[in-house]
């Protein structure tokens, strides 16, 4: 049982590393396209 949790548990933390790289990757391709040098949480309010 704490195998699978082991398990489950690596595999939440890859996906969650995942999720935040691809937002991360995203913020940056959306700053020059719009002509902002300022990052996505100030221009977005």
């Amino acid at each position: 049982m704490s195998t699978t949790t082991l398990a489950a548990g690596v595999a939440g933390f890859l996906l969650g590393g995942l999720v935040v790289s691809t937002a991360a990757s995203l913020e940056d391709d959306d700053g020059p396209a719009h002509g902002l040098d300022r990052p996505a949480v100030v221009t977005v309010r």
